[in-house]
């Protein structure tokens, strides 16, 4: 029986290597709060350090991160506790207010005195990572997979900031972990209750950071729960309290929601009239599809709403009011999930980030579309690895639902960034098979043209 401690990816990694990317992280973060304490770039990066182009939104929540750490340092908990944020989920900012509680008095509500938590998210995406490459295909594409990580510009920048997306990448990642174990490992009764319990906190984390993501948190579980029985099916041995444990993780994800917090429920969806076909098709046997498929346009307007003058806005005419829509609309949401965006927009300026930004958009979308096809070959030569199969369709669940909902691309492109990891484990396996053919294929060659005697 393998022990939870045997699961540790810090037994995967180096303590040295972790320990330079914390420098690394602490070092971007210092010459970020100089630079806008100095205005080096006032046009990028305001004096407190938040990223005023590449990261709008958290100019609202360093604000009501900063009012959050003044009420705790007067004393006032119960303030804190009911502070009006106009936002639907508090916690990333709630938990950015206790680092500006104890090191803002030191460096100020900068960047700088929210650096703690951001280390902790950057080293923890760093970690889960190798440990997910590792799980599922060894220790080189684990560590691989992590330096990727570790250098991905616009995911390091945006963990320097104050956004919900670390967190959530962190959560997410975590519980994709927890379910690969429960898929290939043998657990004791005491491992899978620990892995279940990691599992269930990282479900509640991911639903306090983005409600929206109930039903593809389910969809994904319940495909693991699948290819857990087909696995152990290939390998003529049942394990019970792996399923048992799948289950009890989707169980919690589909009935914990209605007992959050209301704010936290409620996206506060922009409401919108719906075509009377709409209502027409909810009073067949089609009314569970056509349900969704108006929660699915209720929450892709909110973002056309929400970005009216951003200028990466796609399909802002596109409204999707029943389910014949999200099929018609099928083909362009997994275009624009996956590849966007696209070349002919790599060398305009955009409207926050300018030329430079686009530029490293551009930069990072031609390494994955590499990646996409590492990741072809690694899916035809492990075709009958079935995990494989699940990181897969894990991306595309993700990827087109994000095509479905965000019409905003820079909004899109930073919420991908959790649906691309496994993108790039896949990719660099690909990367060590087509190495090994062509070793192999050299060797061949030497072999034939080598004289005799």
């Amino acid at each position: 029986m393998a022990s939870l401690r045997s699961f540790s990816p810090l037994q995967q990694t180096h303590g040295r290597l972790l320990l330079i990317a914390a420098v690394f992280h602490i070092a971007v973060v210092v010459a970020i709060t100089l630079a806008g304490n100095y205005k080096v770039w006032p046009a990028t990066f305001n004096q407190s350090g938040v990223g005023i182009s590449f990261a709008i939104d958290s100019i609202s929540y360093h604000r009501e991160a900063s009012e959050m750490a003044q009420l705790l340092n007067q004393g006032r908990l119960g303030d804190w506790l009911n502070y009006p944020s106009v936002f639907p989920t508090t916690l990333h900012i709630r938990l950015y207010s206790l680092g500006f509680a104890v090191l803002g008095r030191f460096v100020g509500f900068r960047t700088l005195a929210a650096e703690p938590l951001n280390l902790i998210y950057y080293i923890s995406i760093l970690v889960l990572t190798c440990a997910i490459g590792t799980e599922v295909f060894g220790p080189m594409v684990g560590r691989a997979s992590a330096l990727m990580v570790a250098l991905w510009p616009s995911l390091l920048l945006h963990t320097t900031q104050l956004l919900r997306d670390p967190l959530f990448i962190s959560a997410m990642l975590l519980l994709l972990w927890m379910t690969i174990l429960c898929i290939r490992r043998e657990l004791s009764l005491k491992t899978a209750s620990a892995l279940v319990g990691s599992a269930v906190f990282a479900v509640l984390v991911i639903l306090l950071c983005r409600t929206d993501v109930k039903e593809i948190l389910t969809v994904v579980l319940l495909m693991a729960v699948a290819v857990c029985i087909i696995t152990q099916v290939q390998q003529h041995r049942f394990r019970l309290r792996n399923v048992l444990g799948l289950l009890v993780i989707v169980t919690f994800t589909v009935l914990i929601p209605p007992l959050l917090p209301a704010r936290n429920v409620s996206e506060h969806v922009v409401v919108r009239p719906i075509a009377q076909t709409t209502a027409a098709r909810e009073n067949s046997g089609f009314a569970f599809l056509e349900s969704f498929a108006r929660r699915v346009g209720a929450l892709r307007h909110k973002f056309i709403v929400a970005y009216p003058l951003a200028g990466s806005n796609v399909d802002t005419n596109v409204e999707l009011n029943s389910a014949l829509d999200l099929l018609r609309y099928l083909p362009r949401a997994a275009e624009l999930g996956f590849f966007a965006p696209f070349p002919r927009s790599w060398v305009t300026p955009g409207v926050q980030v300018g030329i430079s930004g686009r530029l490293v958009a551009g930069l990072e979308m031609c390494v994955m579309y590499f990646m996409f096809g590492l990741s072809a070959v690694t899916l035809i030569r492990q075709r009958n690895q079935f995990i494989v199969w699940f990181l897969f369709i894990l991306t595309t669940v993700g990827c087109v639902a994000l095509g479905y909902v965000v019409a905003n691309i820079s909004a899109l492109y930073r919420m991908r960034y959790t649906f691309f990891i496994p993108v790039l484990i896949l990719g660099i396996q690909g990367l060590i098979i087509v190495r090994e053919a062509v070793m192999k294929q050299y060797e061949r060659s030497q072999i034939e043209v080598e004289p005799i005697g």
